[in-house]
């Protein structure tokens, strides 16, 4: 029986590996699937869009490299860096009594009493402000609700505990950490193109599809999307001979 669960579980492990590797091709296709552009050609693309079909007719998915111009950057609250988004995680870090109960072969029980640390959330905070951007003379807005944003950690700090110990907890402090998206430097964008809002921008697409803005080149992002995609497909293959041979083990 404890083969056959222990099978169970590897296959369940397989079938989540297999859906995670499906997430990646799929993400892998609409980075491909996207057009590549510049801000003067997207101009161009909305101007002629609009003449023929009239203002708000434009929609495009679009990737393109580009850099960051903010006239009214946020500035991270415990860091002090200018940035257009950051984010901040409060967590109680503490160490918490827990007892496990053994039997050895004589039948003879044996309780041990252990220490292991856990964390607690106890707030977070998420803020972001709309910027644009550049390619020589030429701008477009974007509005980043909905983006998946390479955050980059700026603050680690563990405040000492305050007391409020039990005899079962001790506190080892509260950790504040803080993560920013700097308003500066070079940004690759995927995103949907759209002048619907009255204004040519970048946003969120209005159906099903990836919103990215990170540091580095399509080129990086693509082969990061391609190796974890290999990670999940050796991950769900190996889950899968895994569970085979419990189970062949398990009829046994």
């Amino acid at each position: 029986m404890e083969l056959f669960i222990t099978g169970l579980i590897a296959s369940i492990a397989a079938i989540g590996c297999g859906l995670a590797r499906r997430h990646q091709a799929r993400n892998l296709a609409v980075l491909l699937d996207a057009h590549s552009s510049s801000i003067a050609e997207l101009h161009g693309l909305q101007a002629t869009v609009a003449e023929q079909l009239g203002p708000g007719s434009f929609r495009e998915r679009v990737k393109l490299s580009a850099e960051i111009v903010c006239d009214e950057p946020l500035l991270a609250p415990w860091s002090g860096e200018p940035c257009v988004a950051f984010s901040q995680t409060v967590t109680h870090q503490l160490e918490v009594q827990t007892e496990t109960t053994t039997t050895d072969s004589e039948g003879k029980t044996q309780k041990t009493i252990s220490w292991v640390q856990r964390d607690e959330t106890l707030s977070t905070l998420e803020r972001r402000c709309p910027f644009h951007l550049r390619q020589g003379a030429q701008t477009i807005s974007l509005i980043s609700d909905g983006a998946e944003l390479d955050l980059e950690p700026v603050f680690h700090h563990l405040d000492p505990p305050q007391g409020g110990n039990t005899s079962t907890t001790r506190s080892l402090g509260v950790l504040r950490e803080e993560a920013i998206f700097g308003a500066s430097g070079m940004v690759f964008v995927l995103a949907e193109c759209t002048d619907a809002g009255g204004m040519l921008c970048l946003q969120a697409p209005s159906e099903s599809g990836l919103f990215v803005v990170r540091r580095g080149s399509e080129d990086e992002f693509s082969q990061s999307i391609r190796f974890w995609r290999r990670l999940w497909g050796a991950a769900a293959w190996s889950f899968s001979v895994l569970a085979l041979a419990l189970f062949l083990l398990a009829a046994r």
